[in-house]
Order: C-alpha cells, then structure tokens, then sequence
C-alpha cells in the first residue's frame, strides 16, 4: 500500500513540493442520517496511510436535526496510531458539533461551516486537551449526479498539554474535489487534500489522496 502510494503521489506532486512534506491515503466510510423522528446518527470508520505512521479512527455521534439547515451532534471517536517506529499510541476524543447550512439549495449549490470542539485524552498520559475546529464546504452540482467540492478546515487547540499539544492555530487543511452520486444512498467523494501542519520549527506540509463513501440511512 505504501510503495503504491508514494508512487501515485510523488509523480503527481513531486515537482512543487517542499522539503518537509509527505503523501498520505485517507479512506473514508461513513453512514449518516436520521434514525427516529429529529435523532440522527453519524458512523465512520477511517483509515488513514501515511509513511511515518498509519490511523485507525471511529468516530460514532449522535443528534439532532433541528431544521433541513441546523445539526448538532454529540460524539466520541477512537484514534489508534500505529507508528514505524515505537509504540501505538491511542487517543480518545469526546466532541461536540453543529452543522449549518449557511446559504444554499441542495442539488444546486451549498455553503455550509461546521464548528467541533473536541476533549482529547491520550492512554497513559494525565491531562484533556481541548480543540476548536472550523470547517467550510461549499458544493456545486454540475448535474444530477456529479458535484465540484472545495473544504477549508483550521484547527486551534485552546490549551497545552503532557502529551504534546500547545495552544494556538495547529494545522489547517484544504481540499478540493468531486462528488459522485452512485445510487439513491451512497455518494463518493474523492480528490486532493492539502494538510499544513504548524510547528515551532519549520512547517510540514501532508499531500493527501482523499476518498469518502457515504450512506445515507433513513
């Protein structure tokens, strides 16, 4: 998987990338929708490939659907790191979402901001690490079945920690991409991901082969 994915990626992105950069597969499973009246659920399962280390991450939630524009969520996901060298680290995260449509008609073109806030608990080390993330979407349906998509996500931690976070903006992530209808339930959404990671050093830059299957239930 590995050799596949430095080849797919370096030939694509080789000529401009930095020195601090690396390439990364994302896959993406995720069922979604309502469950009973305005409860609905959110399921994901996601792994993610990378050189230094690979991901595992389950992140079930709960909510409701306040109206056909406003969603909040109440979650928990499961972070398991897998790194070349040493141990696995595991990561427990509890967090919180609303999701609003900002502007808009599904089917022809959306704005939407997602706002987390994330308390992140690390196994074998004291101490909660809390996290803001603020993400915009917007869609463009080019037809029934196909869409043009672009994303921007900043992540801010609010506070440090033992294990290794520190306040202040942390990463942000851009991608840009296209939908796919593939029945009335599922969609495929698939394309570039740009991570930017800050650090106190120079800065490391992740380019991504995202892909993301979603299930609508209900």
């Amino acid at each position: 998987m590995k050799r596949f994915l430095s080849l797919f990626l370096g030939m694509t992105l080789s000529a401009g990338c930095p020195a601090m950069a690396e390439e990364a597969l994302w896959l993406a499973g995720i069922a979604q929708g309502p469950v009973s009246g305005k409860l609905v659920t959110w399921l994901e399962v996601q792994p993610r490939f990378t050189a230094p280390a690979d991901t595992l991450i389950l992140r079930p939630a709960l909510g409701v659907q306040l109206n056909p524009a406003t969603q909040l969520l109440l979650g928990y996901a499961l972070i398991d790191t897998y790194p070349e060298d040493g141990p696995r680290r595991r990561e427990h995260r509890i967090w919180q979402q609303a999701l609003l449509r900002l502007a808009g008609t599904p089917g022809e073109a959306v704005l939407m901001s997602r706002t987390r806030l994330e308390q992140r608990f690390v196994e074998g080390v004291s101490g909660d690490g809390w996290r803001l993330r603020q993400f915009l979407r917007g869609q463009y349906w080019l037809d029934e079945d196909w869409s043009g998509i672009a994303v921007s996500e900043v992540f801010v931690p609010l506070n440090d920690t033992r294990w290794g976070q520190r306040s202040g903006l942390e990463q942000m992530r851009n991608f840009i991409g296209v939908g796919r209808k593939l029945g009335p339930r599922f969609n495929l959404e698939a394309g570039y991901l740009n991570q930017r990671l800050i650090r106190s050093g120079p800065d490391s830059t992740v380019h991504v082969l995202n892909i993301n299957l979603f299930y609508r239930l209900g």
